[in-house]
């Protein structure tokens, strides 16, 4: 996963991108696999109700009658039927008579499941497999039970374990790969969905367009964006005005950034189904992604008068407002969707955001920390924090505590141990900034940042020539890398080497005008060579911008007027966007 962030000015563009990935792929993997489970495993023989209640290939228990085989058949017909407390009442009657049939207690078990007593349904497939492990009727159910219940680890372990057994079976080839298409492994689930898709006739029966409609999102989703653009081409001929296959098939190209085409489906639902709150919702997040906010704020608000107490439109209002630059009303939209759902970490966070962003740091913090209390697991949460600390006054200590508890819980992301190591940098403790940054290569040995301040803290100790192999290094990784051309650019000036220098700093000029300490340098190089007017230029440029800092404007140097690139560089770009792809994850598809 990439951490992220440039400069602040670009994060609600940026933010707008992934805004309804998650909500597309929650709504259509949840419609899809309610869909593959209600088909639980087929049978070759006929399906009883969308479940596999295949009698048994074993022979009887000896001494079990004809009474036990009129049960399990009388049993199979009240199912049929739907006379499930009748059918449950039999069953037991063939399960006592045959207590050892494996066919009565899967055959049980699929009526106990159908009438919702899942714990005694897995009770009598877990004892159908006692008496046959191989079972592939008790298996198959077993594995859907299991995947209706929430333990996906544990379904597609069990349905694997059919396709061992009988590697064409239908229903648990396409459960399997919807269960691996809800977890976004898409490698793994293509291939099992396109050979439900082939099976012809041992696909679910009368569930096709749930098949497709997962195959369509899983190739949209793994970049094959012809296959899927041509299979949502066919199901939507196939579907003609069906509302609920046409948002669905909205969620599935939203999912995949296609906003352009998500946005007709929502449009064509809209049309069918005026006044929904789902399509209302989803036509707003569209259009948000296409920039097209005014549209986006009116669906927005449709939805939100639909139900005005659902904090996601209030939220999604909130992002509205903050790409028109309307930050009060963004922070109020925000505070107002928080009323409705305390426990809202990414409305704490975008809070925070919009408050750091206008340089509020000291208010943002508090809901920095709210957001990592109610969501500790995303990275962007700490980082920021972080941040804001530093750029309060470079508060470098309280920054570091922040790094360092986030390193605890993601020690394999490299960019928190940089971050770990610019806030010792910053405490002057450049023993812990060197064993940090160094962690940060080893996880990510192509990180600029992180070569580049073991460059600047080479130049610190004095060690010149690995200093300026470091921030070459660095350079050649980032050609865009202010801190390593203007600290390059003094390595250089130190060593004397003033024509070398000043193309550098005249680079990292045009990379950032406002920082006194790189005219500074220039004006010494200048000096050294003669060039008086160029020297006196860089001179009063320095003392300007010197004058500003001193006068309460941005800090980027040290005290004693040869200033230093102290400035935290940002954040990778990925973890300035990190609420959007949640916000919408509770919104189903509406009903048909």
């Amino acid at each position: 996963m990439k951490q992220v962030g440039t400069s602040q000015a670009r994060r609600p563009r940026r933010q707008r991108r992934a805004v309804i990935v998650s909500l597309a792929l929650a709504c259509s993997a949840a419609l899809v696999l309610l869909a593959a489970f209600a088909v639980t495993a087929q049978a070759q023989r006929p399906r009883r109700n969308g479940a596999d209640v295949r009698p048994s290939t074993a022979r009887p228990a000896q001494g079990a009658g004809v009474r036990g085989e009129d049960d399990l058949r009388q049993a199979s017909e009240l199912l049929q039927a739907g006379r499930l407390e009748e059918a449950q009442e039999v069953a037991r009657a063939a399960v006592a008579a045959r207590p050892r049939d494996v066919a009565a207690h899967n055959l049980l078990g699929v009526i106990l499941d159908q009438r919702g007593r899942a714990e005694e349904a897995e009770r009598e497939y877990r004892e159908a497999l006692r008496l046959d492990a191989r079972n592939v009727p008790a298996l198959a159910n077993l594995g859907v039970l299991l995947a209706r219940t929430r333990r996906e680890q544990q379904a597609i372990e069990v349905l694997e374990s059919v396709l061992k057994v009988a590697p064409t079976h239908g229903p648990a080839t396409y459960n399997l790969g919807a269960l691996y298409a809800a977890r976004s492994d898409y490698k793994r689930a293509i291939p099992l969905l396109e050979r439900a898709r082939a099976a012809g006739e041992n696909s679910p029966a009368g569930n096709d367009r749930s098949l497709l409609l997962t195959l369509a999102t899983a190739y949209l989703r793994e970049g094959r964006t012809g296959e899927g653009a041509a299979l949502i081409e066919s199901i939507e001929r196939a579907a003609g005005d069906d509302p609920r296959t046409l948002f669905t098939l909205g969620l599935a190209l939203a999912g995949a950034h296609e906003y352009e085409r998500a946005l007709r489906f929502f449009e064509r639902t809209d049309a069918l189904r005026p006044g929904t709150f789902e399509v209302l919702y989803n036509l707003g997040v569209a259009l948000y992604n296409l920039d097209r906010l005014d549209q986006s704020a009116r669906a927005l608000e449709a939805a939100a008068a639909l139900r005005p107490n659902d904090p996601e439109p209030l939220y999604r209002l909130g992002l509205v407002a903050s790409a028109r630059k309307q930050s009060e009303l963004a922070l109020g939209l925000w505070q107002k969707a928080l009323e409705f759902r305390p426990h809202f970490p990414e409305a704490n966070f975008l809070i925070a955001e919009e408050l750091f962003k206008h340089e509020r740091f000291e208010r943002a913090a508090p809901f920095y920390r709210k957001a990592i209390e109610q969501d500790s697991s995303k990275p962007v949460y700490y980082i920021r924090l972080g941040a804001s600390y530093m750029r309060r006054r470079h508060h470098y200590e309280q920054a570091r505590e922040v790094y360092e508890e986030a390193a605890r819980r993601f020690p394999d992301i490299a960019q928190i141990h940089y971050l770990v190591g610019y806030a010792a940098r910053g405490q002057g403790l450049y023993a812990d900034a060197h064993a940090a940054f160094r962690r940060a290569l080893a996880l990510d040995p192509a990180n600029a940042d992180a070569i580049a301040n073991l460059g600047y803290l080479a130049y610190e100790r004095g060690s010149n020539e690995e200093a300026e192999r470091l921030l070459r290094r660095a350079l050649a990784l980032d050609a865009k890398h202010y801190p390593a051309h203007y600290d390059l650019g003094r390595l250089l000036v130190r060593l004397a080497r003033y024509a070398e220098a000043i193309p550098l700093l005249r680079r990292a000029v045009s990379l950032n005008d406002t920082d006194p300490g790189v005219h500074y340098q220039l004006f010494i190089a200048h000096t050294r060579l003669k060039q008086k007017a160029e020297a006196a230029s860089e001179l009063a440029i320095f003392k300007r911008l010197e004058a500003q800092r001193t006068q309460g404007g941005p800090s980027t140097g040290e005290e004693g007027g040869v200033p230093s690139t102290n400035e935290l560089p940002p954040p990778p770009d990925a973890a300035l966007a990190p609420a959007d792809d949640a916000a919408g994850r509770r919104t189903p598809p509406p009903q048909p």
